[in-house]
């Protein structure tokens, strides 16, 4: 294994000296990249744009050698903290109730699903004083204000089914 190695090695090291001989033009080597003279015998970069002599052409060398930027990576922003828009809530009694109160917005069915996510809050935000590593207590809190909120709007459409008709007839 070892000498198939070698012999790949140097049959590599053959074909990166016959590559740098085919560039080379009365004496000299020409870079791929940006296309300068290289004087040096047995020069391995370019000193105007930094291109490893021995690679080939690539489609970027010629972009990247007129902003000097061989050999390094393209970063363009600095890397940014990414941090979860929602925070981990392993707590079931809160993704329940956050459950409800999404099927508490239909109109006026979602009136039975009201009392469910005021009571799964109230669940899920003893849970998440019991145990806060489950976390999902603020969940539960918004889910019980929601509750709240979403009832009211619900009894008001209520209301206005009843009063509508009531108003035609008068």
């Amino acid at each position: 294994m070892t000498e198939r190695r070698g012999e790949w090695e140097t049959k590599r090291h053959r074909d990166e000296i016959a590559a740098s001989e085919s560039r080379r033009v009365s004496g000299s080597q020409i870079c791929s990249a940006c296309g300068a003279d290289i004087k040096r015998e047995f020069a391995k970069f370019c000193r105007v744009c930094g291109k490893h002599l021995l690679e080939e052409y690539q489609p970027l060398d010629t972009l990247r050698a007129s902003y000097r930027l061989q050999g390094k990576n393209f970063q363009f922003e600095k890397a940014e903290e990414i941090t979860d828009l929602f925070a981990e809530n392993k707590n079931s009694a809160s993704a329940t109730a956050s459950a409800f109160v999404v099927y508490s917005l239909v109109p006026y069915l979602g009136i039975l699903f009201c009392p469910g996510a005021f009571v799964m809050g109230g669940v899920g935000a003893f849970v998440s004083y019991r145990k806060p590593y489950l976390g999902g207590g603020r969940t539960s809190v918004c889910s019980i204000v929601l509750s709240i909120v979403i009832f009211a709007v619900q009894i008001f459409l209520w209301w206005l089914l009843y009063i509508i008709p009531e108003l035609g007839r008068n």
